[in-house]
C-alpha cells in the first residue's frame, strides 16, 4: 500500500537536489538503500528515529521534510570526504567483504542478494 506525502516527497526532492543517490544516502544515515527506497516510494512510513539519521546524515533540519514547498528551503551539498564510506575508484573483493561484515546482518543480506542479482545480470 503506497502512502505518498510530503514527507516521502520531500526526502526525494532534497536527495536528487543534492546529487546524491539512495545508496549513498543509506551509507551515510546506516539504512538500508531499500529502506530509503520505500520511504520515498510511501511503501514504508517513516519512524522519528530514521528522520533523525537521514536529517544528521544530510546535514539539514528535520523541518525540512515536512515543508510543503521544499524548493523553498535552501539545500547544500557536503564535501563526501568527512563521511566513512566514500567513493573509491575500485575496491578489492577482500575490502567489499570486510565493508559488508561490518553492517547489521539484515542489511548485510540485503546488499548480498543485490549483489547475486547483479551477478546474474552480467551472465546475460
Amino acid at each position: 500500500m503506497k502512502r505518498k506525502n510530503a514527507v516521502s516527497e520531500n526526502l526525494k526532492r532534497i536527495r536528487l537536489r543534492m546529487g546524491l543517490t539512495q545508496e549513498e544516502v543509506a551509507l551515510r544515515s546506516e539504512l538500508s538503500q531499500g529502506y530509503i527506497n520505500q520511504l520515498e516510494s510511501g511503501k514504508r512510513l517513516f519512524t522519528q528515529k530514521s528522520l533523525e539519521q537521514i536529517a544528521e546524515a544530510l546535514n539539514i533540519p528535520i523541518i525540512d521534510f515536512f515543508r510543503k514547498e521544499y524548493e523553498k528551503a535552501p539545500c547544500v551539498r557536503e564535501d563526501e570526504s568527512k563521511y566513512k564510506y566514500k567513493r573509491k575508484k575500485s575496491a578489492s573483493k577482500k575490502e567489499i567483504l570486510a565493508l559488508l561484515n561490518e553492517l547489521p546482518p539484515r542489511i548485510r543480506e540485503h546488499y548480498l542478494t543485490l549483489l547475486k542479482l547483479e551477478k546474474e545480470l552480467w551472465k546475460k
